[in-house]
């Protein structure tokens, strides 16, 4: 027994340990100089396009670079922040996966192995990413129509108006029959990070809302249209007769 008592005992002092842990980086993690105390290669470099942004340079440098330039600051807080868009929607299992993140990529900066890859194109956990675009766009995925199909026949768009979201008709469209005001599910898995990079540079690109249409958004357009069954393929070859449809 006092064995068991002494293992009991050594596990609670180690889960109060993790869990004082946790709150205090979540605390940190509040404040991007936090971040790029540990996030050194690439992540400065974000950090210097975002200080630009904030103190007005323009262009934008990236789509990142855009939301600190965009949203309203509130003394010494800024209004968005590196966590916002990285902690998916703060919610537990989120907020687990976003410290197990922490701990692998201070392993990576301990054993000096970061990749210095400034313009880097591969998503580690593309659903976190997407799940912070939701909290704050929800609202872009519920406009009706299919102008806006590229963004209402997500699959995040389906779970938001089946949990009770409200569809609402497109501004060239006001009287959308009430019928009009649902979505079909879409079973593929592009979501909102396969077409918006947010610390892709692309000269330009501030024209186009940040967007590599070619490079980017073409091909994420052919695999929800191959994923779906129906739709056209090859949309950047228009001039050999038009779109191959499905």
């Amino acid at each position: 027994m006092p064995r068991l008592a002494a293992s009991a005992a050594a596990a609670l002092i180690l889960l109060a340990i993790g869990v004082g842990t946790g709150l205090r980086v979540s605390r940190l993690e509040e404040h991007d100089s936090f971040c790029t105390s540990c996030h050194t290669v690439p992540e400065v470099t974000y950090f210097e396009r975002a200080q630009a942004a904030l103190g007005g340079q323009t262009p934008y440098a990236d789509l990142s670079s855009a939301h600190y330039g965009r949203a309203p600051s509130s003394g010494e807080q800024m209004a968005i922040r590196c966590i916002d868009c990285h902690r998916g929607n703060g919610g537990l299992p989120h907020r687990a996966v976003t410290l197990t993140l922490g701990a692998r990529d201070a392993l990576i900066w301990v054993t000096g192995q970061s990749d210095p890859t400034i313009e880097k194109s591969e998503l580690i956990v593309p659903f976190l990413l997407t799940a912070a675009c939701v909290e704050c766009h929800l609202d872009v995925l519920l406009v009706a129509g299919f102008n806006n199909h590229f963004h209402n026949r997500l699959p995040e768009a389906f779970r938001a108006w089946a949990a009770g979201g409200q569809l609402r008709p497109p501004d060239e469209q006001p009287g959308l029959p009430e019928a009009d005001l649902r979505i079909e599910p879409v079973e593929t898995a592009v979501q909102c990070v396969d077409c918006h990079r947010a610390h892709i540079h692309i000269p330009g690109a501030e024209l186009q809302a940040y967007l590599d249409i070619y490079g980017v958004v073409y091909p994420a357009c052919i695999r929800c249209h191959e994923d779906a069954g129906r739709g056209p393929l090859e949309l950047a070859d228009l001039d050999d007769g038009g779109p191959q449809a499905l």
